[in-house]
């Protein structure tokens, strides 16, 4: 009876001994991931990108002249020039981009004209493509103060005088009419017939 309690205890010894090493196995094999203070600002920051990009409001642009595909784009709003150039496929060979500034932020409505190398040269000369001369006479029914005062002859108050008579009888039919405005006579008119313009 003594050997057998014996050997039944070391048996029972040895049950417990296995329990106890497979419990601290287990254990050793569960992971408790802790965030670091750094990556949970990360993680902060992404969250924030992505709700910034999903509430951008979308923009319309047209893109139109030496460009592969012209039309009205729907970007989002802060995109830049040279995002919406890709988005046409870029600008054909004869494009000139020395006018454009590709990192411009663009507006809802905004329209952007490609010129041709031909087009720009012709807008620097002071010509249209069409090939007419561009007008350089100054408007009388449009003109504010600052430019009519550069017709050689009108000063300050003689602009603001053309104005007030554009604000109370309207526009100005043919360029004699201006010589119905106060101070300026025929002698006046005759040296700046050729500086005015009412279309």
């Amino acid at each position: 009876m003594k050997i057998y309690g014996r050997s039944v205890g070391v048996v029972l010894s040895i049950l417990f001994l296995s329990l106890l090493s497979a419990g601290c196995g287990k254990e050793e094999n569960i992971l408790y991931p802790v965030e670091s203070s750094d990556s949970f600002e990360a993680s902060e920051e992404i969250s924030e990108t992505q709700d910034t990009e999903e509430n951008r409001q979308m923009i319309f642009v047209y893109l139109c002249g030496a460009v592969q595909n012209p039309g009205v784009y729907e970007v989002p709003e802060g995109t830049r020039l040279f995002e919406v150039l890709k988005l046409a496929g870029g600008m054909t060979a004869d494009a000139s981009d020395s006018s454009l500034n590709q990192a411009e932020k663009l507006n809802d409505g905004q329209l952007i004209r490609v010129l041709t190398h031909d087009e720009e040269a012709s807008e620097n000369e002071g010509i249209n493509p069409s090939g007419d001369k561009a007008d350089s006479r100054v408007n009388i029914n449009t003109a504010d103060e600052a430019e009519l005062t550069t017709i050689t002859g009108i000063g300050s108050s003689r602009a603001q005088a053309i104005i007030a008579w554009r604000e109370e009888h309207g526009s100005f039919k043919t360029i004699e009419d201006i010589m119905n405005v106060s101070g300026i006579k025929e002698g006046l008119f005759s040296r700046i017939r050729d500086s005015i313009r009412v279309s």
